[in-house]
């Protein structure tokens, strides 16, 4: 079983993917999101095509699925069982959302590398909405 956890600044402690699900996603994404990534963190392996290197990033990875016809990705990397979600986007005809992902991605690496960010959880959400951590 998969572990998912995500990217947090020491300064703003934000938690990016948790805040990118909030305020970039409509409703309808959100909940495609959710259903994504629970049903990804019980597979014993992670099918290529929702699952893929990141191309020019060594040992990044880009998790992938489409919601109200548009592509989305999070990027980060793995170790063992789990998942470090690093920065979340979405993709159209090779221009991806918000701009500056890619150094966004490099630069979130680099930070954790200083210990100047660290990683916790991501909150799963339940089907009722509801945030299940731990997962």
């Amino acid at each position: 079983r998969w572990q998912l956890k995500q990217y947090r600044s020491l300064l703003s402690r934000r938690a990016v993917i948790s805040d990118w699900r909030r305020k970039d996603l409509t409703p309808t994404r959100r909940a495609g999101m959710d259903v994504f990534l629970k049903r990804m963190v019980t597979m014993a392996v992670w099918p290529s095509g929702l699952w893929e290197p990141l191309k020019g990033y060594s040992g990044c990875r880009e998790l992938r699925w489409t919601s109200e016809k548009v592509e989305h990705r999070i990027f980060g990397y793995q170790e063992a069982d789990l998942f470090i979600m690093l920065v979340g986007c979405t993709h159209k005809q090779n221009v991806y959302h918000p701009h500056g992902t890619f150094q966004t991605l490099k630069d979130r690496i680099s930070k954790l590398d200083r210990k100047e960010a660290y990683i916790c959880e991501y909150p799963l959400r339940t089907t009722d909405g509801d945030e299940r951590e731990g997962v």
